[in-house]
């Protein structure tokens, strides 16, 4: 059995160089097949947009003459980040207050997008919440509960009463915000990671599900990002984070926004995500030690 690892270890590294032309060609086909894709009259609906990444995105689909709609649950705020999107130069603009979480919320969204528009160009899926907290210390469940029910049953809700509506314009995108998380877990986020790995997981099963129906679906994976998610994690002592270096909203929303536009199938954000990335296929205990020093300098309680 070694020795068949061994093998296989030694035909995959003299291969490395075809493999990395063939999956240059093949990522470049199915970019080509997402295009021409331009932002301008696209309808495009944004969860968890009264903050962070998902209003600066708004403010970013708005500069580029976007309709878009901004569902979450904070009508106050969604209004004022409305107000904004029209200043911005928004084609239109539609607020929907929403919890993810309830499907009469969800079908209600759906609802008012089908009256106002007829169609669905672009579903963002922002909303969520995080943790900070380690596992062992937990009273009861209900923290990992709330993180599944938003962070993972909340996009697929949402997912599935717009996928009616994505069908009937072309060239249409689902973009997701996964997390470094979601590829591998680090200290105080167990419930959290594990969302965010269950989103990567359905995404990548449903686009396989959508191959040939030209839905095109952009996972994102932010590291840290200079957001509120991080002053409202769950937990009984959700740590405060050390932000120094973190990506503003504002860079985070224009690399999706330009993901969005180019068909990409995966984003991992930061060089240390992409180092994340590349180490933990290649060599997970590097990767592991990784997470753990970075995670451990990031907290500060």
């Amino acid at each position: 059995m070694a020795v068949s690892t061994d093998l296989s270890l030694f035909a995959v590294t003299l291969l490395s160089p075809i493999l990395c032309i063939a999956n240059f060609v093949a990522r470049k086909a199915r970019e080509a097949a997402a295009k021409p894709w331009r932002p301008e009259d696209k309808v495009i609906l944004i969860t968890g947009a009264s903050s962070g990444i998902g209003e600066s995105l708004a403010y970013t689909f708005s500069h580029a003459g976007s309709s878009v709609i901004l569902a979450a649950r904070r009508k106050d705020e969604l209004d004022r980040v409305a107000e904004r999107c029209t200043e911005l130069g928004a084609k239109d603009v539609l607020v929907v207050t929403t919890d993810v979480t309830s499907e009469a919320d969800v079908e209600n969204l759906i609802k008012k997008t089908e009256e106002r528009y007829g169609k669905l160009d672009c579903l963002v899926l922002n909303a969520g919440v995080s943790m900070g907290q380690t596992f062992d210390s937990l009273q009861n469940l209900d923290v990992i509960k709330r993180l599944m029910d938003v962070n993972y049953m909340g996009c697929v809700n949402v997912t599935f009463h717009a996928l009616p509506l994505l069908k009937r314009a072309p060239k249409s995108r689902i973009v997701v915000n996964s997390s470094l998380a979601g590829i591998a877990g680090g200290p105080y986020r167990t419930g959290y990671s594990a969302s965010k790995f269950a989103v990567r997981g359905f995404y990548e099963a449903l686009r396989a599900d959508l191959w040939d129906q030209d839905i095109h679906i952009t996972i994102i994976y932010p590291g840290a990002v200079v957001t509120s998610i991080n002053k409202t994690r769950l937990g009984d002592r959700p740590f405060d984070l050390n932000m120094r270096g973190a990506m503003t909203s504002e860079e985070c929303a224009r690399i999706m926004f330009e993901a969005t536009c180019n068909g990409t199938k995966e984003v991992v954000l930061t060089g240390k995500g992409k180092l994340i990335r590349l180490l933990e296929a290649s060599f997970p205990e590097l990767a592991a030690l990784l997470i753990h020093k970075v995670s451990r300098k990031m907290l500060k309680g």
